[in-house]
């Protein structure tokens, strides 16, 4: 299993947000660039990048910091956040960026959306589906977390693999940014109702012992952000999580 650490980006600085709650903001002394060439340093190979100015406000105000770790690191980057329009997917998809995570844009133009991008495009984009996991079906949220799609997750993940996409950000909103373990019952049921997706895991995870549980459940990657930047899993645990131990 892939473990892909997360740099939120607001203003240019590296925070956290609890539960997607622009009103709940922790700043982190670090800077973005320093911090990815670091996690790079540990041997991990792709970073997850959010442009939170994007979700709030669907301005992008990092976009600078996004192509400086490009050049600067040889890390794969996935990179989400306010990409809402043609233009902006446009423009990415035709940089050296290797995935770009898109939610709300493809959720809310999903034929649209298939029509605007051929196959090879599909390969570079990972399909972000924020969930609510406190009702049943769990319910896709859109826009910074702050409306409903209407659509519940697994109608969603069907339609897009009928389209041909392969490549899904699962959240489970309830637990982004709380420290409290992942939902991973959740993700057991993407991958057996369609068992030929990859999923990344996003949100709750806390420690190491986390990351061994999602491997051991053969889940495709897992996204961490707030347990790394404070240091809930060590160097030493991540570069013995990365051979296998």
């Amino acid at each position: 299993m892939q473990l892909i650490p997360a740099i939120d980006l607001l203003n240019g600085q590296c925070v956290r947000l609890f539960q997607g709650d622009f009103n709940d903001i922790t700043y982190y002394d670090k800077d973005p660039v320093s911090l990815a060439k670091y996690y790079e340093s540990l041997g991990l190979s792709r970073i997850h990048l959010v442009d939170l100015d994007g979700t709030r406000d669907g301005i992008t105000m990092n976009e600078n910091i996004v192509e400086k770790i490009i050049n600067v690191t040889n890390l794969e980057v996935q990179m989400g956040g306010g990409l809402r329009s043609k233009s902006k997917i446009s423009k990415w998809l035709e940089s050296s960026i290797n995935y770009l995570v898109i939610g709300s844009y493809a959720i809310e133009n999903i034929e649209d959306f298939n029509l605007f991008v051929d196959d090879q495009d599909k390969r570079k984009i990972i399909i972000a589906l924020d969930v609510r996991t406190d009702i049943s079906p769990p319910e896709v949220m859109i826009k910074g977390w702050k409306e409903s799609s209407g659509m519940d997750l697994w109608s969603l993940i069907k339609e897009f693999i009928n389209f041909g996409f392969n490549d899904f950000l699962i959240t489970d909103i309830q637990k982004d940014g709380t420290l409290k373990g992942p939902n991973i019952q959740l993700y057991e049921r993407c991958m057996k109702t369609s068992p030929g997706a990859r999923f990344i895991c996003s949100g709750g995870v806390s420690s190491i012992e986390d990351l061994i549980k999602l491997r051991d459940k053969s889940i495709h990657a897992a996204v961490a952000g707030k347990s790394l930047l404070e240091n809930k899993i060590s160097q030493r645990e991540i570069k013995r999580f990365l051979l296998g131990e």
